[in-house]
């Protein structure tokens, strides 16, 4: 169990292969999970471990192959002024670096490179700034960075917040394929259809506390939760 900020003795398990939803109302506590999960909060009380080991900030996330995507993509998740391939390649650097730091640019530029065929990022190059791309393209630059550093649990913060209907499918089917990989997923939504269509599980929140787990079904609708909610 963990306390943190306005939460007290929050407990969640996320396994391999799992899409665990949590949904609620802005300021219902769902988004300080998630930073708390990747060692953005600081804990007042009890423990974040992955795979057994103590998760004690951003860095130690990061080590335990935990990716984050930031509801808020351009103060939190990238870099506007920052090329598409430093972005991409941020989280890696450490396994792009020599014994001397030096980070190669024929490295970095062949995993952005790939990234960017990948998920289809329209741009003229990887030098190009992100702060130019579409709202689509960016989500799919802050996707790409984690899956370049080949992180196997993601915590994603509306991950399909502003952008068309084309992008939001792209990244339905990613994070399907994703969770047949055996990646573990934490999806935090405002979005109903978004939760019941996507997560095994549900975790409602409100108050700063756990109002509902529900089990997904196919016969689960929005009025069925919508009452743990309000």
């Amino acid at each position: 169990n963990a306390s943190f900020n306005e939460i007290k003795n929050f407990n969640l398990k996320l396994h391999k292969g799992q899409i665990l939803g949590l949904g609620g109302l802005s300021g219902s506590g769902m988004r300080d999970v998630g930073r708390a999960a990747f060692g953005l909060e600081r804990l007042k009380e009890g423990t974040i471990e992955c795979k057994g080991n103590p998760i004690e900030g951003i860095m130690s996330a990061i080590d335990n192959n935990m990716g984050y995507i930031s509801k808020n993509r351009d103060r939190e998740a990238l870099i506007g002024e920052g090329s598409i391939r430093d972005n991409i390649i941020m989280p890696s650097i450490r396994g792009l670096s020599g014994k001397m730091m030096y980070l190669s640019k024929k490295a970095s530029t062949k995993v952005a490179q790939d990234q960017i065929d990948a998920f289809s990022i329209k741009c003229n190059n990887e030098n190009q700034y992100v702060s130019t791309l579409s709202g689509g393209n960016k989500q799919k630059v802050s996707f790409a960075k984690w899956m370049a550093k080949d992180s196997d649990i993601f915590i994603m913060d509306c991950p399909t917040r502003g952008v068309d209907i084309g992008v939001k499918q792209f990244m339905y089917q990613l994070i399907s394929q994703m969770k047949a990989d055996n990646k573990a997923i934490l999806m935090i939504s405002e979005e109903l259809p978004e939760l019941i269509g996507m997560c095994d599980q549900i975790i409602i929140m409100k108050d700063n506390e756990v109002s509902a787990s529900i089990t997904r079904d196919k016969d689960l609708k929005q009025t069925d939760i919508i009452e743990y909610i309000i």
